[in-house]
């Protein structure tokens, strides 16, 4: 099953209107850092071989800054992770996501990244728990192992 018809059928159980996958808010009071570090800690244990680039996108910074990074390449909607992972053929082996608290919803300039990551055939969506990320990178073909409990 290609990563596509994998998040239409995930996307189908949860009623979404957007094309990639937005998980329900919660209670959990972890901010979305705490979150993001578990997934890290999470992915490290159980799937070493992929690799994760986080995009710093956040803060406050003067204007000399924001065009410095503008210049960079830094662009608005960044999501806040890359991850790729070695693949046999030619194909799939990216996904991006954005990790969010439980309260918080994707900025516009988020949701316009969203769908055009989407609409280029990549994986992507906005996470709030660790473990929904590793379940959908496990779809993507990501090379996890399952945890041990």
């Amino acid at each position: 099953m290609d990563v596509l018809a994998a998040f239409a059928d995930i996307l189908a159980e949860t009623g979404e209107n957007e094309p990639w996958f937005i998980e329900a808010k919660d209670s959990n009071p972890a901010s979305e850092l705490q979150r993001q570090m578990t997934f890290l800690s999470m992915l490290g244990q159980l799937g070493p071989s992929c690799d994760v680039l986080a995009i710093p996108n956040a803060g406050k910074s003067s204007e000399w800054e924001r065009i410095q990074r503008w210049k960079e390449g830094a662009r608005a909607g960044a999501l806040d992770l890359l991850i790729t992972w070695p693949v046999h053929l030619p194909g799939h082996g990216v996904f991006l996501a954005e990790m969010k608290n439980g309260k918080s919803m994707p900025t516009p300039a988020q949701c316009d990244r969203l769908n055009r990551y989407y609409r280029m055939g990549h994986g992507c969506g906005v996470y709030r728990k660790p473990e929904t990320l590793i379940t959908h990178l496990r779809l993507a073909g990501a090379p996890i192992r399952e945890a041990r409990i």
